[in-house]
């Protein structure tokens, strides 16, 4: 509707000389180009968005009334001993400033510590003897949540763990070395995925079912609606739609 608008055809129109104006001032995001925030968010370039963003974060901070949370880790066990020191924090008291101290070592958390704090357990949650993510897509740095992480007994614990240290590394203005696949990303702002966000997570995959939905698929591909998966070894099968396992896909039914 807003698009539609008056308001929405100007915002458009002049979507260059905005975003000049908010790039020259972004205090403008917060006072008379409010509505464009609100109404229009799609007419200002993504960096203006991260800027206005971060600077909310900085502002955050600065009111920030809680007492530092001081750390006292293990190098060799930073993903339990800082999942059971800060469990019991509140998302409120999450705001405040972390202070880390490895056990063992000296030395005064200047912000440096912090930083390494950081970097060292991002990839303690990504150790796949916690069975929580997997590699996604070929690439080393690109995860996306393990179907077989049930295996691990704190699995939901550990992800809601994990989910409050990518927020506060946010609000913190860390960053962890890894990225998520479009469709998580899609899941958490809760939008809808779409087989094209397949790609990120398998493109081999991808390709063939692409193939599949181009092609005349007729005495070439045996299929049915159906998924097959390898669980601690054994063989499960899974319909994708009511007694999928003995429904053959064929060129007439393959886009259902």
């Amino acid at each position: 509707a807003a698009e539609r608008s008056r308001f929405g055809q100007f915002c458009k129109k002049h979507r260059r000389p905005l975003n000049a104006l908010v790039k020259q001032t972004p205090a403008l995001l917060s006072k008379s180009f409010a509505p464009v925030l609100q109404l229009m968010p799609s007419c200002l370039d993504f960096d203006n968005k991260r800027a206005y963003f971060r600077s909310q974060l900085r502002s955050r901070r600065l009111e920030s009334r809680y007492e530092t949370i001081r750390l006292r880790v293990r190098r060799g066990e930073i993903f339990m001993d800082s999942y059971h020191q800060l469990r019991p924090r509140t998302g409120e008291e999450m705001r405040a400033k972390i202070q880390v101290q490895f056990q063992g070592e000296e030395g005064i958390d200047a912000g440096g510590v912090a930083k390494e704090w950081y970097g060292a357990l991002a990839r303690e949650i990504f150790n796949p003897n916690y069975a929580l993510f997997v590699q996604a897509g070929g690439k080393a740095c690109t995860y996306h949540p393990n179907p077989m992480s049930h295996v691990n007994r704190e699995h939901f614990s550990f992800f809601h763990f994990i989910g409050r240290i990518v927020g506060k590394a946010i609000h913190d203005g860390q960053n962890l070395d890894a990225y998520f696949t479009r469709g998580f990303y899609k899941h958490m702002l809760g939008r809808k995925v779409i087989p094209a966000d397949l790609e990120a997570f398998d493109p081999e995959y991808f390709s063939n079912l692409k193939w599949m939905l181009t092609n005349d698929i007729t005495d070439i591909i045996e299929l049915t609606f159906s998924a097959e998966s390898d669980e601690l070894g054994a063989r499960k099968v899974v319909d994708l739609k009511p007694n999928g396992r003995n429904l053959p896909v064929t060129n007439d039914n393959k886009h259902e």
